[in-house]
């Protein structure tokens, strides 16, 4: 006979197991809103729109992947991020702007996380709210607008390693919990794609 902690044990981890499968199942349901949202009502075309993006984090010596679920360019800058959540918008708000801030050499100046009821559109440099629902995310027509004349500069050099450390910390919570008894997160252990999306 089972004792009592291994009994609770399995319970705990059965509860996980199904919380996990809920939230994978509502990310790829928020991923396909999103995809049908900027091809068609928003009006960009497909070659403006990357998904799955996955890029690599450098922070001193430890390497690590992250990524974003959407890239858009607009006249050939990225222009905007998308992260899609299963769970509440204002705890990933923090998350996306410092994707928005990593991802590349100068970092994207808009960035919106959403889950199927609404979205948050945030300014990638301040990381202010710009709008919020569906219809603040901003078209191709408006994207451009706002960007045109826009110098973009690299995020400041001494600001950037919190930021990996943020978009890690928030990468660790969400993909790396099902990693063993031992948990954690191992920098020096590439996830692949399938580990974090």
């Amino acid at each position: 006979m089972e004792d009592e902690f291994v009994v609770r044990e399995k319970k705990i981890l059965s509860i996980l197991e199904q919380e996990m499968e809920n939230g994978e199942a509502m990310a790829a349901a928020v991923n396909r809103i999103a995809e049908e949202m900027l091809l068609g009502e928003k009006g960009y075309a497909p070659a403006d729109v990357r998904k799955n993006v996955v890029f690599n984090v450098a922070l001193g010596e430890e390497k690590a992947t992250s990524f974003v679920d959407f890239l858009v360019s607009v006249d050939n800058r990225n222009a905007m991020v998308v992260k899609c959540a299963s769970g509440s918008l204002s705890s990933r708000e923090r998350h996306v702007v410092a994707a928005a801030r990593v991802i590349g050499d100068f970092p994207v100046p808009v960035a919106v996380v959403m889950d199927p009821m609404s979205a948050v559109v945030l300014d990638g440099l301040t990381g202010r709210i710009m709008g919020e629902g569906f219809e603040a995310i901003p078209t191709k027509a408006r994207l451009a607008a706002m960007l045109s004349g826009r110098e973009i500069k690299p995020f400041p050099h001494e600001k950037i390693d919190r930021e990996k450390r943020i978009l890690l910390a928030f990468d660790a919570i969400r993909c790396c919990v099902p990693q063993g008894v031992d948990g954690g997160v191992n920098l020096t252990d590439l996830p692949d794609e399938k580990t974090c999306s």
